[in-house]
This record gives structure tokens, sequence and C-alpha cells, in this order.
């Protein structure tokens, strides 16, 4: 009998070791952990409608920057939209992986994939846990602004940069200090946008907003024309010359899209 006990106990201890091993997991959070928000968003868009795994994201330093994973038979375009009206417009995104970065504003989104033409839609917070995004203001009051509509960019030309340089080349002949409006501090011309805009600073000062345009309205190049300058007077102030071809109004700050 005593043989019989000995015989057991190695069994029952190693059973009670396996028990102790399965139950102690190391990969649960503990309670009361915040769960980190991711900054980067996947967007699946699959036949059967769009997927999006995560209710909310932070932004980097450049934007929100989305994971594409288009597993319908062709391409298909995603776009981005907040409560504001900005958008970023249709992106044309091929079949498998491909990353794509938008400048949108924080706040509660809507992403969506155009699925057998039909465009399916998800909200998504972007939270700026990080503070990095800033609304891009003029340098100067509201009574201190105006706005002048329709400038041409002749010739048309494929960069932005130097379709504002042509388009302004009456009002600003330096043509320098030319950059994207800064809402993230990383912010590059030519992410998309529905309102392409281009900053014009002085003395590392925002002293105009120009909103460009390529033949038709169209949000892509050749640039054709500068549909409205927004403008400190003060700073960046239109000669007579220059104005006598378009309309001057006041407005408020901010590179909002013209009306």
């Amino acid at each position: 009998m005593l043989a019989v006990l000995i015989a057991t106990l190695p069994l029952l201890t190693s059973r009670r070791s396996d028990h102790d091993t399965v139950t102690a997991s190391e990969s649960v959070t503990p309670a009361g952990v915040p769960v980190e928000v991711p900054n980067t968003i996947e967007v699946r868009c699959e036949p059967t409608g769009i997927v999006v795994p995560v209710a909310s994201v932070r932004p980097q330093r450049d934007g929100l920057h989305i994971r594409v994973v288009n597993s319908l038979p062709g391409p298909t375009s995603v776009a981005v939209g907040d409560t504001t009206g900005w958008s970023s417009g249709p992106i044309t995104v091929e079949t498998g992986m491909e990353d794509v970065r938008v400048p949108v504003p924080p706040g509660v989104l809507s992403i969506g994939c155009d699925i057998a033409g039909v465009q399916d839609r998800r909200q998504v917070n972007l939270v700026d846990t990080p503070g990095y995004y800033e609304t891009p203001t003029l340098a100067c009051d509201e009574g201190e602004q105006v706005v002048v509509n329709n400038l041409p960019i002749e010739p048309a030309t494929a960069s932005i940069t130097d379709a504002v340089r042509v388009g302004l080349a009456a009002y600003d002949p330096s043509g320098d200090g030319l950059t994207a409006p800064r809402g993230y501090p990383s912010a590059r011309l030519g992410d998309p946008t529905d309102d392409p805009v281009v900053a014009v600073t002085r003395d590392h000062d925002v002293v105009a907003f120009a909103h460009v345009r390529g033949a038709g309205g169209s949000t892509s190049a050749p640039w054709t024309t500068i549909v409205k300058l927004q403008a400190c007077s003060t700073r960046f102030a239109p000669d007579a010359s220059a104005a006598a071809t378009t309309t001057t109004t006041t407005t408020p700050a901010g590179p909002s899209p013209p009306a």
C-alpha cells in the first residue's frame, strides 16, 4: 500500500504544476490599464463590405495613417471626411495592400470604400492625444483680411508651388515661403484633399492661403487657377492692377474651401 502511494505522488504533483501554468497567463491585461489607441488604422475593402476593426485611432505628425487592404477584384476608391466638411476626395487604391496618409483634422470621421459602385462607410474617432493638430490660421485679425477670386495661372503647370508663384506674381514677386498649411507639423503639399491649398509665409507667419484648381475645377494638376486667395492685407496687399480683373471681399481666416 505504501509503495502505491509513493508511486502516484509524482503524477499528482505533475498535474498540479501543469494546471498552474495554464491559468497564470501573462497575456491578460491587468484591470484598470487603458488600451493604447493605435496610430495606424486598417481598413479592409471586401466584397461583402468595409471592415474597420477599431473605433478609435490617433494621428501621427503628418496626419492620419490608413492601411488599406483591398480584396476586391479590381481597384477601388477610398474617401475620408469629417463633420466640418473636410474631405480627402476619392483616393484610388489597387488590389492588395496600400498605405495612405491624409491630413484630416481630429474628430469624428467617416471612412468609406467603393464596393460595387456604392460607398460603404464606417465612423471612426480620430483622437489627437499627442496634440499634433493646430487649425491653420492667418497671422492677422479678420478685419485685416481680404479675399481675391479667380487669379489665372498662365501657363498651367503640374507643380503646385510653381502654379502659386505664377498666379501670385503681381502680388508677391519673391515667390518664396510656400508650404502646406500646417495643421499637422509634418504636413506635405500633395496630400489627398478636395481643396488643395498652399500657405504663403513671411518671417514664419502665414500671410495668405492660395486655393488652387485645375481645368474645370479639378483638384489635380495641371493647375490653371487660384480660385481664392485669402490674405492679410497689411502683409500681402493686392495691387490695383491685379485686382482689376478679380473680385475682392473680406473673409474669416482659415483654409476653407471656396464658396
